[in-house]
């Protein structure tokens, strides 16, 4: 019978065995089990980012333009479970009107949407956008009107915006440039009017002396603070979705402090109207047909203005009826005076005494009418909203005027956003960027950085050490000078000197890039040297042992001996060692984005390092999601690690 001899095993069928034999052994282990768990997680995660990515995402995702549909520093939607409801977004874009139709010369495109609010805040603002085309007809370019109708749950119905789009530099046809609301062009003086005379917001007249003059005045500095509390605590675009509070929608009073520290202005103004009685005295009015009678009727007039001014001074009991009195007390007790010396100014002989006494009288009655009028800043007032729950109707209005019969229709998109206080699962941070968005696609940034730079410095500290311990000799005083010179110089400071020429001298849109890869060159060349170190003692100890000496006596070379015999012997330590050095990398990157050496790819640190900018510590799913990631990648690698050591070494196996 002939003996079939056995077909020897290809390369690869013997990485296979091997393969299957380590993760086998991985898969033993608790430690190892969950690793590659987790590892086959990251690998799926890190694949269907590499697969959906846009092209240019790694260049805008820094740009507030690219989010600008995302509500800013939002938490995530699924917060509203926990009892504290929060409004919700509403992203709604239109390839075609709900409606059109003709009406005289105007083509009219109709977009319409509802959004309900069920919360307890108000949204983040409302805006539209408006994609439109330049219509050019027998000569003459077209170019749209947009309106803005918002129907709201209390009845009211206003026009918020009305625009045109810029015209730019296009031709018939082509899109104009995109045309959005904007906060300095929303109605809001005639929203605010409109909100007044709904909620019946008026001064009851008991409250300022009965005078209807005094009314209106006081209406008028509660309709400029509630616009100043719309345009700064609203920031105007949420204002379409609040209403004055009940039962108190404003506070109105004296500012009594800053009423206190106008004293010594009040005294000067005091003080300054007997001047002008004194210079008064002093003129001759006979020749200018004026009495003795009514100098001292003027006299009086500028008594009374004083005796206002006083009452101004009272600044703790003095009610805010008797303050509008006294201002206007006083206006009305200056007018009679600046008559008579308006008289006089005009009869004095050119360049006189007596014209230029009056021109200075004049002046001051001026400047102390000035004064006078200022003082009703000191009437402040405070106004209060709450959020108006229910369904809202928002339209875009596109009219294209002059076009006729001839034009049924046209190619304008447009795009309606309510910008809610929550986002998605994870939630959102500054300029509205999609914290999930930036883990999904940071995560193969990450395992690419982690793994490229363990392997490096693996590989290079492993064939470093073995050579330095195999041929000794100068080649083994070269290599220790230089791991001596590695470990011995600051890492921190130096990359951080590197970064920051990096952030100057490299530009452009790779510039991302280029400062990834020289943070990976940096890592690999300061990496290794500890390793190599390690390695060389092994192969000293390996290289003494009786199969090497065998080995070299049936002639095997020295580059047989270093990767069949040695090189076999430390590469389960090695992996281990690489293992472990992929969550170093990762930390690394993490650090130097949040220390301000920034790359400009969107990375776990990088977001991190956006919270540090913005001072945002304390909004948890800023802060956690990408420490989350950051360290469930190190905790992969790290279980890994624990479980190659057992591994390598079998007494760990029965701990």
């Amino acid at each position: 019978m002939v003996a079939v001899a056995s077909k020897k095993p290809s390369r690869l069928e013997k990485t296979i065995y091997i393969l299957r034999i380590v993760f086998g052994e991985l898969w033993r282990q608790t430690p190892g089990k969950a690793g590659l768990i987790l590892l086959v997680f990251l690998i799926g995660v890190s694949i269907y980012a590499v697969a959906t990515i846009s092209t240019d995402f790694l260049v805008r995702w820094q740009s507030p333009d690219y989010w600008e549909d995302n509500p800013l520093v939002a938490p995530p939607c699924w917060v509203n479970s926990l009892g504290y409801k929060t409004s919700l977004p509403k992203v709604v874009y239109y390839d075609k009107p709900t409606n059109s139709s003709v009406e005289g010369d105007a083509l009219i495109l109709n977009y319409t949407t509802t959004y309900t609010l069920d919360a307890d805040d108000s949204t983040q603002g409302l805006y539209a956008k408006v994609f439109a085309p330049l219509i050019c007809l027998k000569g003459r370019n077209i170019i749209p009107v947009i309106t803005v109708i918002i129907e709201r749950p209390d009845g009211i119905v206003f026009k918020g915006w009305e625009f045109t789009p810029p015209s730019g530099n296009v031709t018939c046809g082509d899109i104009l440039p995109t045309a959005k609301t904007e906060a300095g062009n929303f109605h809001l003086s005639e929203f605010v009017g409109l909100l007044m005379k709904k909620y019946n917001i008026t001064v009851p007249p008991s409250e300022v002396g009965g005078k209807e003059e005094y009314v209106k005045q006081v209406e008028g500095i509660i309709r400029s603070a509630m616009e100043s509390e719309l345009r700064s605590g609203y920031l105007v675009v949420q204002a379409v979705f609040v209403k004055p509070r009940k039962p108190v929608s404003y506070r109105i009073d004296l500012n009594r402090e800053a009423l206190k520290s106008k004293k010594p202005d009040f005294d000067a103004l005091i003080n300054r109207i007997g001047e002008i009685i004194n210079n008064l005295t002093k003129l001759n009015i006979s020749k200018f047909n004026i009495t003795e009678e009514d100098r001292e009727k003027t006299f009086n007039y500028l008594r009374q203005a004083q005796g206002n001014i006083s009452r101004l001074e009272n600044a703790e009991e003095i009610t805010l009826s008797e303050y509008l009195e006294s201002i206007d007390g006083a206006f009305e007790s200056l007018r009679e005076p600046r008559k008579l010396i308006e008289d006089i100014h005009n009869k004095a002989t050119p360049d006189s005494i007596e014209e230029k006494m009056t021109e200075d009288m004049l002046f001051t009655i001026g400047d102390i009418s000035n004064n006078l009028d200022k003082l009703r800043g000191l009437i402040k007032s405070e106004a209060f909203f709450e959020p108006l729950k229910g369904r809202y109707t928002i339209t875009v209005i596109v009219r294209y005027y002059g076009v006729g019969e001839r034009i049924k229709t046209a190619n304008v998109k447009a795009g309606i956003i309510v910008k809610g206080n929550c986002y998605g699962y994870i939630g959102t941070a500054a300029k509205g960027v999609d914290i999930g968005t930036v883990l999904l696609y940071g995560a193969p940034i990450a395992l690419a950085m982690g793994v490229v730079v363990a392997v490096s410095e693996v590989l290079i500290g492993v064939i470093a050490g073995i050579i330095s311990g195999y041929y000794g000799g100068w080649i083994d005083e070269v290599i220790q000078r230089i791991v001596d010179v590695l470990t011995n110089i600051p890492f921190l400071p130096l990359m951080i000197i590197i970064g920051s020429v990096a952030q100057s001298v490299f530009t452009g849109e790779q510039k991302g890039l280029y400062i990834i890869l020289l943070y990976m060159a940096i890592l690999v060349v300061f990496g290794w040297a500890g390793l190599a170190r390690t390695v060389r003692a092994m192969a000293l100890s390996i290289k003494e042992e009786p199969y090497i000496e065998a080995a070299r006596a049936l002639g095997a070379s020295n580059t047989r001996i270093i990767f069949k015999h040695i090189f076999s012997q430390v590469m389960m330590y090695a992996t281990a060692v690489l293992v472990f050095s992929v969550p170093d990398a990762i930390l690394t990157e993490a650090a130097l984005s949040v220390l301000g050496l920034r790359h400009g790819w969107p990375t776990w640190g990088s977001l991190l390092a956006d919270a540090r900018q913005e001072f945002n510590y304390g909004i948890w799913w800023w802060i956690l999601p990408p420490g989350v990631m950051i360290s469930l990648t190190s905790l992969t690698f790290v279980l890994l690690g624990l479980a190659i050591e057992r591994i390598v070494e079998p007494r760990l196996r029965t701990v």
